[in-house]
């Protein structure tokens, strides 16, 4: 009933004036399409929806407009994933992590703890064999989406309320906020804290009130939300960097002509630069805002006591992906 009552909300969220045909917003010959992002504007990744709108309205003269919904406005990323299936929604933007629970078991290997050395390792996997043949399985798993294009959401790290935070020992009895999928779930369990599944748009008032002990994000979220104002300790501790991933509901992407659908996936492709470029230079300066802000950096350096700890759940996500495992450490 909740999803169904969403799937209605979302359609009602049409620019007035607008009439629907096909199940999609088309007024004067323009066929409007919907994009949804977690995080608010001014992160990287939603700057980077943004500049994938502009570049399809600027490739289709106007035929086809992007129109971005940030900060949780459609809903979480769980409900805006089943609105991109039914049709709902036409582009979201998920984290790699959350596709397992949407049975693309090859995406769970972007987000194994520490698979990744740096964020040029990262790159090579992606952009290598390897890493077209685990966006092509989106599709292929029966999803009823279409991965476009991976985007860069920078490295995640352990964010706290009241306790510093260093070796994975100070986490253990903490209740830590995670997505709502199984990977986070066991990862946080792995490093012996309390996973605690609750929707990013009430991941705030969750720390504020004391419902959970502290978080993980990229460096990005954790600015761009004011996460640093109830939870003022950041652990540098790198856990892992599962990347994003743009996809496009199947029933959009058969309405599009094949030259439209060249459009949208390079239109993907260059926002996915941008969006590189963009955490880059956002992590950057980041860090120094952060402790200009109030909150207290704490870097563990060696982090070996974390990877130690996470490593058991590389035999449950990775089970028949060897071959695909072996292919992203090849890509160091």
């Amino acid at each position: 009933m909740k999803r169904v009552i969403l799937l209605g909300l979302i359609a009602l969220m049409v620019l007035p004036g607008l009439a629907m045909a096909g199940g999609r917003a088309e007024t004067a010959g323009t066929m409007v399409l919907r994009y949804g992002e977690l995080n608010p504007d001014g992160h990287p990744i939603t700057e980077g929806a943004y500049e994938f709108a502009r570049i399809v309205e600027e490739r289709t003269e106007g035929r086809i407009r992007v129109q971005v919904f940030p900060a949780s406005e459609l809903g979480s990323e769980r409900e805006q994933m089943q609105a991109v299936q039914e049709g709902a929604i036409d582009f979201f933007r998920p984290n790699t992590a959350a596709m397992p629970d949407f049975d693309v078991s090859e995406m769970a290997l972007l987000g194994l703890p520490y698979i990744f050395a740096s964020r040029e390792h990262m790159w090579r996997a992606l952009n290598a064999d390897v890493g077209q043949q685990i966006l092509d399985a989106v599709q292929e798993s029966g999803t009823r989406m279409v991965g476009l294009a991976y985007l860069d959401d920078g490295a995640r790290h352990v964010f706290t309320t009241d306790t510093p935070v260093e070796r994975v020992r100070d986490i253990s009895g903490l209740a830590i906020r995670v997505p709502e999928n199984e990977l986070f779930m066991e990862m946080v369990a792995a490093m012996g804290a309390s996973p605690t599944p609750i929707a990013y748009a009430e991941l705030y008032s969750a720390l504020q009130t004391g419902v959970v002990d502290g978080a993980e994000n990229t460096i990005a979220g954790y600015l761009t939300n004011s996460f640093y104002e109830p939870a003022p300790y950041l652990t540098l501790n790198r856990h892992m960097a599962p990347p994003g991933l743009i996809v496009v509901s199947e029933i959009t992407w058969n309405r599009l002509s094949e030259a439209d659908q060249q459009i949208v996936r390079d239109a993907a492709r260059q926002a996915s630069e941008f969006v590189t470029e963009a955490t880059v230079a956002f992590e950057d300066e980041g860090l120094e805002e952060l402790r200009a802000r109030g909150a207290t950096i704490i870097d563990p350096g060696d982090v070996s006591d974390w990877q130690e700890a996470v490593m058991p759940i590389w035999d449950r996500f990775g089970a028949g992906h060897e071959d695909l495992i072996q292919a992203i450490q090849a890509a160091d």
